[in-house]
């Protein structure tokens, strides 16, 4: 009854400052209308972004390209239209109260990013190109062309953001944000932290693209807006909204040294024709046969089958209001290790997961004026978890009643609700917000009942931002913000404040500087887990008794040009980097007692990141792009790792980047090269040792890894508005991949890094009507 009474005061509390706040009228009808096309080919662009600058206020085209733009402010203002892949187009118009005004676009194609409107920077509407806190994007078209199937494939190509394999066995991933570790960065569904500890352990694939429409990333800490968690930065997943009457059924198939990686899915949505409700609904599929690259009996891919459904569903009863509802349901089953035939535990060695997530979110947003808005919001996750880790240790009856020990069961629901208002006063445009999170897992994963987990989670969150526009034209902007937390595992409440700026330079050209602040509270993470050991044994991680929250404060600044050269659609920016750690989390080995290897999480001196990242795009022809991007960092620790002797982080590489072209080579032709280089890394090894309980513990210096992808797609026009797309491509042509995985039963499963996949062929076909 807690939980609900928490809830209840939250919502007591959002109205309470809605009544205090709100003090507009309703009865202003000031309105703008207008429709926007493509300046070349004259056709109607849905989907375009036609807003206010600097305020809350717009709208976005229906399928005829048509907008309607209610309580708007009066005066002189800045009407923006974007979309993704193009120019924006800015038109200065005045007027007066209860005026009606057309206002059309035509919009020039540009840089594939360029036009992309962001919220997770500030939480309030911004065009990439305009957001004070720099926001990365990787649309809905790019997510299309690399042929990725879920969240953790579609973050693999992006600068400073790695993807990796952390496991031989079971195959979890993390992912690293400028070289940190995955527990560094948080992972929302649109805006919402509702991704767990437990969710993140295989999260990032459990989220098929189908959900996805765009994900935005903020680099360097983000616990001002978004509370614990957000050290290294956000990843914000933003689920596909319907935007037409449409039907599409894909189907690829995937083929690393002839086993089959299979994945199916359809999606459908529908509007309404005056464009006041509508429905997305998805499905997913994806089946995946166990992969042996050394020839040992041993898995490197393991099987993996998943899968997926949900939909989103909104309704606007009013004028510039929006009832929204949207659910997922996943349910993913794993297994690597060997003997795939027989039940887990007659295996030599057998990492088994099962997974059931649910989750959703009710959301009401209304903009009841010309200068206020808010939203009220509940959203939930359950992640249900059966697991197996461990194996035989000989083949005895009572070494195979000692393999029984090793089955789990965990579970994890999360709820989160909250309350946010948008005010404009002048130049400033005030945000305020009230957050409560209640998170319980229960884990009877561990064989020695000594470590199963019961624990409540709770932390309530307070923040106000303030976004300030100076100089006739907006040229400067400053978001300065604080929040405060008040988490269960800590005494006192936490203060992280944030200060942003941007310097419109003129011509295209930016500055931005940034000081922002993150936390991570003394609680169990994602890592704690995963049980994976060698020879088959359980590796356990707990906090120590005296664990301190760990703390970061980061530093940035840098410039970007986005604009034309000769005509030619241009971007570069360079923006250097500085994160300091303090009461940083490690982890040192304890012991080994029987099957469980015991290691502790404390607290060390400190740590920091710092480097430089140069990302660049040019766009010469209308059909050709070029983008890429390079990372260089250092990373290290105040004091030498215990076990290795090294300030290094581990698994980090000091140099990263990417490049990619995509042509469109005729009107039904796609041509997409990727390529990605990791950089020589240290990487930590465990080795059995016969008749010694501890494993020797030696540090490893990886080589570099240059990864390069290629894809070819046709589009086939088919009649009465049935179309068809056949792909095929490579992917890691030259195979790219770890030469000195370890083997057998007694390998360190935890010893893997490089590319996350070996040379696969691939194909599809989709269909949309």
């Amino acid at each position: 009854m807690r939980i609900i009474d928490k809830f209840i005061k939250i919502f007591f509390m959002s109205g309470f400052i809605f009544s205090v706040t709100i003090a507009e009228s309703m009865h202003d009808v000031t309105l703008i209308k207008g429709n926007v096309i493509d300046k070349k080919t004259k056709e109607a662009l849905p989907g375009v972004n036609v807003i206010v600058e600097h305020t809350t206020v717009g709208a976005a085209t229906d399928e005829n390209g048509e907008y309607v733009i209610t309580h708007v402010p009066t005066g002189k203002l800045h009407l923006v239209a974007s979309m993704m892949g193009y120019k924006r187009e800015l038109k200065i118009i005045t007027i007066q109260p209860d005026e009606t005004i057309l206002v059309n676009f035509e919009l020039e194609p540009s840089i594939l990013e360029m036009g992309a409107l962001v919220v997770t920077g500030t939480s309030t509407p911004h065009l990439v190109e305009d957001m004070p806190v720099r926001t990365e994007v990787i649309p809905r078209r790019l997510i299309e062309q690399k042929h990725a199937c879920n969240l953790a494939e579609a973050l693999s190509f992006q600068t400073g953001v790695r993807v990796e394999n952390n496991c031989q066995n079971c195959n979890f991933s993390q992912v690293r944000i400028l070289g940190l570790d995955g527990k560094y960065s948080q992972i929302l569904i649109d805006g919402d932290p509702v991704v767990s500890s437990l969710a993140s352990v295989y999260g990032l694939e459990h989220f098929p693209e189908e959900m996805v429409d765009q994900i935005e990333i903020v680099k360097g800490g983000g616990s001002s807006l978004y509370g614990g968690g957000a050290v290294a930065g956000v990843i914000n997943m933003i689920t596909r909204r319907p935007m037409i009457n449409q039907v599409r059924i894909k189907y690829q198939n995937n083929s690393t040294d002839a086993k089959v990686d299979q994945h199916l899915g359809a999606v459908a949505e529908t509007v309404y024709k005056k464009g006041t409700s509508g429905a997305y609904v998805f499905g997913s599929f994806r089946k995946r046969n166990p992969y042996d690259r050394n020839n040992d009996g041993f898995s490197e891919l393991g099987e993996l089958r998943n899968e997926s459904m949900g939909f989103k569903w909104y309704y606007q009863p009013f004028v510039n209001s929006e009832l929204l509802a949207s659910f997922h349901q996943i349910h993913e089953e794993r297994r690597g290790g060997n003997k795939f035939d027989l039940p887990v535990h007659e295996a030599e060695i057998a990492e088994w997961i099962e997974h059931w997530r649910s989750g959703g979110t009710i959301r009401w947003s209304h903009r009841p004026g010309v200068l206020f808005d808010y939203r009220f919001f509940y959203s939930f996750s359950s992640e249900n978890r059966k697991s197996y880790y461990g194996g035989l240790d000989g083949y005895a009856p009572q070494d195979q009643l000692d393999a029984l020990a090793f089955y789990g069961k965990t579970d994890n629901p999360l709820q989160i609700a909250g309350f946010q208002s948008n005010y404009r006063l002048t130049n400033h445009l005030l945000t305020a917000g009230v957050q409560y999170s209640y998170d319980k897992l229960k884990d009877k994963t561990a064989a020695e009942t000594a470590y199963y987990l019961n624990e409540i989670y709770t932390n309530t969150g307070v923040f106000i931002q303030d976004d300030l526009h100076l100089g006739d034209d907006g040229l400067i902007e400053l978001v300065a913000g604080i929040r405060l937390d008040k988490h269960s595992e800590l005494n006192e409440w936490i203060t992280s404040p944030r200060l942003n700026g941007k310097l419109d330079v003129g011509k295209g050209v930016a500055l931005r500087a940034a000081f922002t602040t993150g936390f991570k509270p003394p609680q169990t993470y994602d890592e704690d887990l995963h049980l994976c050991g060698i020879e088959g044994d359980q590796r356990i991680i707990r906090n120590s008794a005296n664990l301190k929250e760990e703390r970061s404060k980061s530093f940035s600044g840098g410039f970007e040009y986005l604009g034309y050269l000769n005509n030619i659609p241009t971007m570069f920016s360079l923006t250097v980097f500085y994160t300091e750690l303090t009461e940083s989390f490690t982890e040192r080995f304890i012991a080994k007692q029987g099957s469980i290897e015991r290691w502790e999480r404390v607290n060390s001196d400190g740590a920091d990141v710092k480097g430089i990242e140069f990302d660049s795009g040019i766009r010469p022809l209308s059909n050709f792009e070029v983008r890429s991007g390079i990372t260089y960092k250092q990373s290290q620790y105040d004091s030498p790792n215990a076990d290795f002797a090294t300030r290094n982080f581990l698994r980090t590489p000091v140099l990263s980047g990417n490049i990619r072209l995509s042509l469109t080579a005729a009107s039904h032709i796609d041509i997409y090269l990727h390529g990605t280089f990791i950089g020589k890394m240290d990487v930590p090894h465990e080795i059995a040792v016969k008749g010694q309980k501890a494993p020797l513990l030696i540090l490893g210096k990886s080589h570099s890894f240059f990864q390069t992808d290629a894809g070819l797609t046709f589009k086939l026009p088919l009649n009465n508005g049935l179309n068809s797309k056949l792909n095929i491509g490579i992917k890691n042509i030259l195979d790219a991949y770890q030469d000195d995985l370890d083997l057998g039963a007694d390998r360190d499963p935890a010893y893997v890094y490089g590319p996350t996949r070996p040379r696969t062929f691939y194909f599809g076909m989709e269909t949309a009507f």
